[in-house]
């Protein structure tokens, strides 16, 4: 019969046998020695050799504690190196292990007190540059809710801008899901705010103008200030390919964006101004999911890849896009007098069940900038061997001005041509525009 395993420790050694008589057994085996009785010593003896035990005992409790608090102390305490997701050189290929980011943003969260949703997005106010940048920038989408309020931009609406601007032109996109239409159109701001109403479901207009704001100073006056991206490396941009900042977004009932990307997978944000839009966030490390068109261009002054799906998140077909059903995403609104931020490797689609306001952003800061640079390298607007040796060993915003010293004349001319043409493109003329342009367009 077998043994159990507790059988294997109690079972008898190979030397006895258990079905043995004791009889047969040499009994001077079973016989012990008698042992001598210990020597009591007189007591003054005990008492002072008990005592050394005891003093030995108790400097050893003491000695074991202070050991015991001084390690968990240490492991309680010291923090926890986590790498840098930013420090790969910029001589190797980047990409971002968003693993490490949120781990790094999990250590950030123990840090404050806040009740931080995991797998949803929070309303914050009173939230500190440095909460922000620990838990939020470059890691999770996150809403704040005390700045746009405060900025004369809040009192936007239609009619503010068609009593101030109907004859002005913005750039706008005609969509028709029914024939897959989707045409940009440069009108008379008067035009769209009569047609407003004439949106349907699988019909609309959406304006998303890059120039319109940020050429009209009285207006970029009303954007106040966005102290979450007081540093913002873009502004080490040349004029020329700077992006462009502040694009107004208006669309009609049932318009939408895309389901995207931002450019240089900067950190992107939207500020909703007049009524309320439904938001579909991804996060990342699902790319094989969503079905993004692959090498196609962004257009901007300085170029770089664009990162849009194919899927139109509120209204998949799976039988095109079946793996679709297996992406992760979270979804929420964003009233008037929100400010969302998103954050690199995000993908991200609007919809706007009403005629709505916004203003989007961008900027690329100490938590992002590495992803950026590489999106600008990675295109092929200049070689990593051109760039200085010692690159790696500067700040980061020393890094990006290196970067963009090392851009070759070419490059700032092509993007002085892209802006020269959306201007044309509106009817506008350089020479001609009433308006202040954002950058310097020399010949």
């Amino acid at each position: 019969m077998a043994c159990t395993q507790r059988d294997q420790y109690t079972k008898p050694g190979k030397d006895y046998d258990a079905d043995q008589s004791l009889s047969s057994i040499d009994r001077n085996c079973l016989i012990r020695p008698k042992r001598p009785k210990p020597r009591t010593p007189p007591p003054t003896q005990l008492h002072q050799r008990n005592h050394h035990l005891w003093m030995m005992a108790s400097m050893l409790g003491v000695s074991l504690t202070a050991l015991l608090t001084t390690v968990f102390w240490d492991i309680l305490t010291k923090p926890v190196l986590l790498k840098n997701p930013q420090s790969v050189s910029l001589f190797e290929p980047y990409a971002v292990d968003y693993k490490q980011v949120q781990e790094i943003r999990l250590h950030n969260m123990q840090k404050y007190s806040f009740n931080y949703s995991i797998h949803g997005i929070d309303r914050r106010e009173n939230l500190s540059i440095q909460e922000y940048r620990d838990v939020y920038d470059g890691k999770w989408p996150v809403i704040i809710t005390d700045i746009v309020p405060k900025w004369k931009a809040a009192n936007w609406t239609p009619d503010f801008f068609n009593t101030n601007y109907p004859k002005d032109r913005v750039v706008m996109r005609a969509f028709d899901l029914a024939t897959a239409s989707d045409v940009s159109l440069a009108l008379p701001l008067e035009l769209f705010y009569k047609n407003v109403d004439k949106a349907q479901l699988q019909q609309w207009t959406y304006i998303s103008d890059e120039l319109f704001i940020p050429m009209r100073p009285l207006l970029m006056k009303d954007i106040g200030d966005y102290v979450y991206l007081e540093e913002d490396f873009f502004q080490l941009f040349p004029d020329e390919i700077r992006p462009w900042n502040a694009m107004l977004l208006w669309g009609t009932t049932f318009s939408r964006s895309t389901l995207h990307i931002d450019p240089y997978n900067w950190t992107g944000t939207n500020a909703v101004l007049f009524y309320s839009l439904l938001f579909q966030m991804y996060p990342p490390m699902q790319d094989e999911f969503l079905y993004v068109t692959p090498n196609t261009m962004s257009g901007f002054p300085l170029q770089c890849y664009k990162y849009n799906s194919r899927v139109n998140a509120y209204e998949p077909d799976y039988d095109r896009f079946p793996l679709f059903k297996q992406a992760k995403s979270i979804d929420f609104d964003q009233h008037p007098g929100e400010l969302l931020l998103i954050p690199t490797g995000w993908f991200h689609q609007a919809f706007n069940l009403e005629e709505t306001i916004a203003v989007s952003s961008q900027m690329t800061n100490r938590n992002n900038y590495r992803i950026v640079l590489e999106e600008i390298i990675a295109v092929g607007n200049l070689r990593r061997e051109d760039l200085p040796k010692d690159i790696d060993k500067l700040t980061p915003a020393e890094q990006v001005k290196q970067v963009m010293s090392a851009l070759p004349r070419s490059i700032l001319k092509e993007g002085a041509a892209v802006t020269k043409d959306v201007l044309r493109q509106m009817g506008i003329l350089p020479d001609q525009s009433p308006y202040k342009l954002p950058v310097q367009l020399d010949d």
